[in-house]
């Protein structure tokens, strides 16, 4: 009993070591930001092309049913708009512009679609992939998605060996999140070989989750978009964190299945201490100046100003008399005792 006592210590240490590296890493973004240029042979080493967007049809049994399968991963981000298969207009814009910037206008999007037809024939069709793993891991993936799909199961997810990128949720941090992952397929000699070793691997997969989570920090710092960024500290720190400590799920008994949701725990309290971090760096906004009339006035203080904007309305006194020794009262102090 103690020996497996003093087991489950050592990888839950063990756990905590790896999920602070790997959050630590996401966090070291760097303020300049490399975009994503793979047409050597253009002027611009870029080729743009219209970026094709295929929209689900609602179905309001369907969207029901993955609403509430998608509560799970609401829960897991602490976002509402996680999994909810309601896209809006704003973050699939947000994404276009990250597509067309970074030179990868061929992603193809799925904006809560359900197509197993047209998949397998863009699976046909990726050139990019080599065909031994088209046929075989994206075959894998195909059949995965056919059977759970996306439409129900939800997760923003960038499939390479059809290069879609599939959304379900209304957060731009995460949608952004995998079209990096797709630009770092893009950017691969072996385009094929990265994605069976890194996307599908458990280990390895967070690798590339780190890097797709720095790239999207280093993306909002050089908009200069702080919303996105402290989204991504929110949303992507969890998500890290959970897929390190799940690693060693299976090797855990009892807590084992406990440690994912330990993990997103310690990536919520990391992002948001970073994002609390970085936005003490941020600008303060000057001041804005108070209009007069504005100001709040002060209990038993002459109100000069009020007084000046009646003598300004009023009209011009009238010729003073012959007598120029008489002294003659301003108009408000004779008649406007209450003004004193």
């Amino acid at each position: 009993m103690a020996l497996r006592h003093d087991f489950i210590r050592t990888l839950a240490g063990k756990g905590r070591v790896i999920v602070l590296a790997c959050l630590a890493a996401c966090g070291c973004a760097s303020t300049s930001y490399q975009y994503g240029r793979f047409h050597p042979e253009s002027a611009d080493g870029m080729a743009l092309q219209p970026v094709e967007v295929e929209y689900g049809k609602p179905h309001k049994t369907l969207d029901r049913i993955g609403w509430v399968v998608g509560i799970p991963a609401r829960l897991l981000t602490l976002n509402r708009k996680t999994d909810n298969h309601k896209i809006s207009q704003e973050t699939v814009d947000k994404l276009l512009v990250y597509l067309e910037e970074n030179d990868i206008t061929d992603v193809y999007v799925a904006v809560n679609d359900y197509d197993p037809k047209g998949q397998w024939a863009r699976l046909r069709q990726n050139d990019r992939i080599a065909p031994v793993w088209r046929y075989s891991m994206g075959t894998l993936a195909w059949l995965g998605y056919t059977i759970a799909p996306n439409r129900i199961f939800g997760g923003d997810k960038y499939n390479p060996y059809t290069n879609t990128l599939n959304l379900s949720s209304d957060v731009p941090a995460l949608v952004l999140a995998e079209a990096a992952y797709a630009k770092d397929i893009h950017s691969r000699r072996h385009p094929g070989t990265y994605a069976a070793v890194f996307n599908d691997l458990p280990v390895l997969s967070i690798w590339r989750q780190a890097r797709a989570t720095s790239d999207v920090l280093a993306y909002s710092r050089t908009k200069a978009d702080w919303k996105t960024e402290e989204q991504a500290y929110h949303v992507l720190y969890p998500r890290i964190g959970s897929a390190c400590a799940g690693t060693a799920g299976p090797f855990v008994p009892v807590v084992g299945p406990f440690l994912g949701a330990g993990g997103a725990a310690a990536g919520h309290v990391a992002g948001r201490t970073v994002a609390y971090m970085q936005k003490s760096k941020l600008p303060k906004p000057l001041p804005e100046a108070v209009p007069n009339d504005a100001r709040p006035s002060v209990e038993g203080a002459t109100p000069t100003t009020l007084v000046a904007d009646k003598e300004s309305s009023r009209s011009p006194p009238a010729s003073p008399p012959s007598d120029a020794s008489r002294v003659i009262p301003a108009s408000f102090e004779a008649s406007h005792p209450a003004d004193r």
